[in-house]
């Protein structure tokens, strides 16, 4: 396994300011295999328990964007579920899971983006 990056498309630090927590995880694909590591991957992300995030779609419905070489996982934390206590930390770890988990598939360096930020 080689090294990966995490690449954020927005300031992490101002994550308590984005008016909703949308994002979108774009992870660099692999290039041998791409089709069965995508479908390890989605079995892998859909027998986790979450804390906090939500998947906006079904995942067996997300695509490879052969544009840009990556696969894109959308997340959400709802409005409820933001404003309980430990929200910020559950969703970190929940980042952190699903990150472990498409690493594990061969996946390489991730671009975070939120939906909603706006410089």
């Amino acid at each position: 396994m080689g090294e990966t990056s995490i690449n954020y498309l927005f300031p992490p630090d101002q994550i308590e300011e984005l008016p909703t927590w949308r994002f979108v995880l774009h992870f660099k694909a692999p290039f041998l295999f791409r089709g069965k590591k995508i479908q390890q991957a989605v079995t892998a992300l859909k027998q986790q328990k979450w804390k906090a995030i939500e998947f906006p779609c079904d995942l067996d419905d997300l695509k490879y964007d052969s544009g840009n070489k990556v696969f894109s996982i959308p997340v959400e934390v709802p409005e409820a579920r933001r404003e309980m206590p430990n929200s910020l930390e559950d969703y970190e770890s929940d980042v952190w899971k699903i990150y472990g988990n498409m690493i594990e598939c061969g996946f390489g360096d991730l671009y975070y983006e939120a939906i909603d930020f706006q410089e």
